[in-house]
């Protein structure tokens, strides 16, 4: 069990480390890119006509690169005041309900975004004609990201086991489980 919970973290890190690659070349570009404008207005009178819409479609794809970093790193903000005034067992039955509704939530946003994908094809942005579902693309892909490694890695590594194994432990009122 070691032995894979070690490729699997380092699969992970590799994908991290290309989640982090792919976020600085976004940023890189909407920087060049708003920079390019502001430049062009200054001195030519005239704007680049699509570098405001390029920009928007790259800043929503690092917003959602980024909280999948934030994720990874556990940088997002957390309220533990409720599990630091409970015991050691209560707080993590806590922790596994709070995961629970988190993958609930990554599920709902990955589904919603998919649908939202699956319809705008048709929509076409006004400046660059690029059907919007390459926009909203990110929302399922990051939902995924986020779902598979709460799933694989934050439960091995908090619990070192599935939390599926747990919650069934926990329900049956094993002793041995927390």
């Amino acid at each position: 069990m070691k032995k894979s919970q070690g490729t699997i973290e380092k699969i992970y890190g590799v994908c991290e480390k290309i989640l982090r690659y792919i976020t600085g070349v976004l940023l890189a570009g909407m920087v060049v890119v708003v920079f390019s404008n502001v430049i062009s207005r200054y001195f030519l009178n005239a704007a680049i006509a699509w570098s405001e819409e390029i920009s928007r479609f790259m800043l929503i794809w690092l917003v959602f690169l980024g909280a999948n970093l934030a994720y990874i790193n556990d940088e997002h903000l957390g309220l533990d005041i409720l599990v630091k005034a409970v015991p050691k067992k209560i707080a993590k039955i806590i922790f596994v309900l709070a995961d629970i509704l988190v993958l609930y939530a990554i599920y709902l946003i990955t589904k919603g975004g998919y649908s939202l994908m699956m319809e705008s094809w048709d929509w076409k942005s006004p400046a660059t004609a690029t059907p919007y579902a390459y926009v909203y693309l990110i929302v399922p892909v990051s939902g995924v990201i986020l779902f598979r490694y709460k799933k694989l890695i934050k439960s091995y590594k908090f619990y070192n086991f599935h939390v599926l194994f747990l919650i069934h432990r926990v329900r049956f009122r094993n002793p041995t489980c927390v």
